[in-house]
């Protein structure tokens, strides 16, 4: 029963961070990406046995005749501790590089309004503003640079 619970939870947490990450909204992108690290938290948290057992430290080791299957295996918990990290750092790069997006298209300013809103080849940006033909000069690579028309 809590095998399936946790499928559904992991399955759930999957499906919305897909969704949210399919909108192309910047928020959204943030919120989806941090849901998907949470469902790869919580997979592997499920993937590991969380039993009640002996403790895994053995004063002793040449005299241990014990059965060594009761003690938790630390693996998973590392990972998931590294998931987390990892997951931390990528969401922080995430703000920062919305906010300078914002910064580079004027939404920061106090009236609300943009100031210069077109920067060539926006992925965020509404499909009749993203230039097309850039396949035609593939020796071309211009429309890499950071330009604001």
């Amino acid at each position: 029963m809590t095998g399936i619970t946790v499928a559904l939870l992991v399955g759930m947490l999957f499906a919305t961070g897909a969704y949210l990450l399919l909108l192309r909204e910047p928020i959204k992108l943030i919120l989806g990406l941090t849901l998907l690290s949470y469902g790869i938290n919580v997979l592997l948290f499920g993937a590991s046995t969380l039993s009640r057992g002996e403790p895994p430290i053995i004063l002793d080791k040449e005299a241990f005749n014990g059965d060594i299957s009761q003690f938790v295996d630390p693996l998973p918990q590392a990972l998931i501790l590294t998931a987390i990290v990892i997951s931390f750092g990528v969401t922080a790069f995430l703000v920062v590089l919305v906010n300078r997006r914002n910064m580079l298209l004027g939404e920061n300013s106090p009236t609300g309004q943009p100031e210069d809103p077109v920067i060539a080849n926006d992925p965020f940006a509404a499909t009749e503003l993203y230039a097309g033909g850039l396949h035609e000069a593939p020796d071309d690579f211009e429309w890499l640079e950071d330009q604001i028309p």
